[in-house]
């Protein structure tokens, strides 16, 4: 069971105002001591309000009874989480989009006159950032780090280890025949040793005589 060490009668610090500047500084991607600093609080202060809510939110998950004390908690916790969130993925939607060159940097919309048809024409004109291998690069080194992290090992190196694997395979299944091909050998010459020298008859045990 969770403890709150709580002091009745203090007024909560935890208000919509703050909760709301959090999240929107969440949702840029701001640092946590930053989104307390645009809060006016400590990082210490929003730093206790999130492991609040998110602890109350695991027990609630857990089939503990909801505290209804803890509902601002739950409810921060749930939006900073979800803020953050977006902000990740609309980070990662960019750096994608700068690797294949489809990030657009300025977009016009030209309207005229055909001078034929007399038509109005609406034109879209859209300026796309060229496309930069090294963002590709980074999304790679961070998804995939044992393939394209900087320990990853080049691909003359797996080929060597991949070489050398098979050919330890290839040596122990070598081994493996050897050995059980010895084995058959020395069981058949045990078998004929056995057959040409029959064990000794052991002689007759005379009849006791008793007195």
């Amino acid at each position: 069971m969770r403890s709150n060490n709580r002091r009745p009668g203090r007024p909560s610090l935890l208000t919509p105002e703050r909760v709301d500047a959090i999240v929107r500084a969440s949702a840029v991607g701001a640092a946590t001591s930053l989104a307390a600093e645009a809060a006016g609080i400590s990082r210490a202060t929003l730093a206790r309000w999130m492991g609040r809510g998110r602890d109350a939110a695991e027990a609630r998950e857990d089939g503990e009874p909801a505290d209804p004390r803890d509902e601002p908690y739950v409810d921060l916790h749930r939006r900073v989480e979800l803020a953050r969130a977006r902000m990740a993925t609309q980070a990662l939607a960019r750096v994608l989009q700068a690797g294949a060159g489809s990030l657009v940097l300025e977009e016009r919309v030209r309207t005229y006159t055909d001078p034929v048809t007399g038509l109005d024409i609406e034109e879209r004109q859209v300026r796309y950032l060229r496309p930069d291998w090294r963002a590709a690069a980074w999304w790679l080194a961070r998804v995939f780090p044992e393939h394209y992290g900087p320990n990853a090992k080049s691909w003359d190196e797996q080929l060597a280890e991949f070489d050398a694997e098979e050919t330890r395979r290839e040596r122990d299944f070598a081994e493996s025949d050897k050995l059980a091909g010895l084995s058959e050998r020395l069981q058949a010459v045990l078998a004929r040793t056995a057959a040409d020298n029959p064990p000794a008859e052991l002689p007759a045990l005379a009849p006791s005589s008793s007195t």
